[in-house]
């Protein structure tokens, strides 16, 4: 009999968990109409682009919006269900209309068909479905959102009446007056070694010590696009102590409002964060730091928020006129199935995928419409983006390769430096002996190391601040957009900065040793050559203090 009350007791903990994923049901969860599973996902978020001709046209695009806003209420949502990627500079790009998976916007796609170039439901990178949101429930029922215990920050709630401005510290990174001057630390961490290594001398040369220019990217700006940062004032992490925050943006549909990293992404945001501006990790500690969180306000994300996050950077480029910008992108696309992967024979990411999303199903018929499919419409949106940014003259694009070996070449928005080399920049991965490791594609011209790597984070029992190793491209990226800021604030061209880049990087190859498969691939360097070293560590035992957290 105990052991019988102990299984139905289990039983009933299964169950109260199963009716709560992501921590958006609650345990009255009702579901829609009877039709939603209780571990399945139960919304769809479509989509729709306008034709270029419409993207500015305030009469089509107001109509559009308020039909689109009609149609959700009527199928049970709100008008905020509704969101609009817009730019003042360039238009509208594209409309999402969140939905329970039972309701079809079709009609509102067959009404304006002559206006649109694509509609389809938005790729995204969960493995399963979206799940409900509490905006969804019935008045009823009270939404309980869980956060995880011991957040490392509260909730910093972003004022919107607050200007952030850079931080102007007093610390050892102000000291230097000569922006080409050479500083020494004492560093225990090889990786970063390795972006001061020249060519010719080997990691030992070095005893220890990462040397770079004063110039620390002071006066460019990093975007950095990922889940979030734990930044501003209520940050306790001391590697991001003087973080120079001058914005943080959210992206749409349901954008946040809370300058939060999520723990469910691992902390991603700020771990790549750290190795640009990090005080001791970043390549580019002085740089402008403007944080767009992919991440909604559910803590989730789909293609159409990566993309309304490059259209949020572009915009504000656009409105503050950076000296130069960089776009750090530490992602990429899901174009492929629901889940976001790539499987065996659909290596091609340009492919027609008629299988996998709703609407356009690629029929001949619509084909000849002139309609797009799902990933023609990523492609399209990708593409259109990346030229818009290049036409800035004064920003760049750092993205990587997958983490995936198989993954297929050219994934976007990487694929895009095809066409703009001088504006976007790839990012390959290399491991602890200095050999590409995960994706290798022969068109990536810099690689940094992507194992063992050490950020900034926040440890998983006790949630206190640390700096541990981790594994990723992700991480690189960061280290060379921190780089190329720094480049351009040592007085490199800012047209010149990334082939500056290419040309410095170069293969920790030992010598002697053979790379028949050339695996050997050239790694980021900063330019710091041995005839420039100090002869002794300098005034850099303000940094001392914490060789260790």
């Amino acid at each position: 009999m105990i052991v019988f009350h102990l299984f139905i007791y289990l039983l009933a903990l299964h169950i109260e968990w199963a009716v709560a994923p992501g921590n958006n049901y609650n345990d009255e969860y009702m579901g829609h109409e009877g039709l939603v599973e209780v571990l399945g996902g139960d919304i769809k978020v479509w989509w729709f682009l306008p034709r270029t001709e419409y993207m500015k046209d305030e009469d089509f695009l107001g109509k559009f919006n308020t039909e689109l806003e009609n149609f959700a209420v009527k199928h049970g949502g709100e008008t905020r269900n509704v969101y609009r990627s817009h730019s003042d500079h360039i238009g509208t790009i594209f409309f999402t209309i969140k939905l329970f998976l039972t309701h079809d916007p079709e009609e509102l796609w067959n009404a304006h068909k002559d206006n649109l170039l694509s509609y389809g439901e938005v790729p995204y990178s969960r493995a399963s479905r979206i799940m409900e949101h509490e905006d969804f429930k019935k008045a009823k029922v009270k939404a309980k959102l869980k956060a995880k215990p011991d957040t490392p920050n509260p909730k910093e709630k972003r004022d919107e009446n607050i200007t952030l401005l850079p931080k102007s510290a007093d610390s050892v990174f102000e000291r230097a007056v000569d922006l080409n001057e050479v500083e020494v630390l004492e560093e225990p961490f090889e990786d970063l070694q390795k972006m001061s290594q020249p060519k010719g001398a080997p990691l030992s040369e070095l005893h220890g010590h990462y040397y770079r220019r004063a110039a620390k990217g002071r006066g460019s700006t990093v975007y950095v696009i990922d889940s979030g940062a734990w930044v501003g004032e209520k940050n306790k992490h001391k590697e991001l102590s003087e973080i120079r925050l001058v914005d943080y943006l959210f992206a749409g549909p349901d954008p946040g409002s809370d300058m939060v990293d999520s723990w469910s992404e691992f902390y991603h945001g700020t771990k790549v964060l750290s190795r640009v501006a990090g005080r001791r990790l970043g390549t580019a500690p002085l740089a402008n730091i403007v944080v767009v969180q992919v991440l909604n306000k559910f803590q989730y994300q789909t293609v159409a928020h990566m993309l309304d996050s490059i259209l949020r950077a572009y915009d504000h480029i656009v409105q503050t006129k950076p000296k130069f910008a960089i776009l750090n992108m530490s992602l990429y696309f899901a174009t492929g199935d629901l889940s976001g992967a790539y499987t065996s024979g659909e290596g091609n990411i340009i492919q027609k995928i008629k299988k996998d999303y709703d609407y356009p199903d690629a029929s001949p018929e619509q084909e000849a419409a002139g309609v797009l499919t799902t990933p023609e419409a990523v492609i399209r949106l990708s593409r259109y983006l990346a030229s818009e940014i290049d036409k800035l003259g004064n920003a760049k694009i750092v993205t990587c390769t997958s983490n995936y070996k198989d993954a297929p070449d050219g994934l976007l928005p990487a694929n895009e430096m095809l066409e703009f080399p001088k504006t976007v920049v790839v990012v390959g991965s290399t491991g602890l002996d200095d050999k590409a490791i995960y994706q290798y594609w022969d068109q990536v011209r810099v690689y940094a190391p992507s194992s063992n790597v050490m950020v900034a984070s926040f440890d998983d029992v006790d949630d206190s601040p640390t700096i541990l190793p981790t594994d990723g491209v992700s991480f690189g990226t960061g280290t060379v957009s921190g780089m190329l800021a720094t480049f351009v604030s040592e007085g490199v061209p800012i047209d010149d900065a990334v082939e500056h880049l290419y040309k410095l990087a170069h293969s920790r190859k030992p010598p002697g040793v053979k790379d028949p498969e050339g695996y050997y691939t050239p790694i980021a360097f900063n330019g710091v050559e041995k005839s420039e070293w100090p002869s002794t560590v300098g005034d850099q035992e303000g940094l001392e203090e914490y060789i260790l957290p």
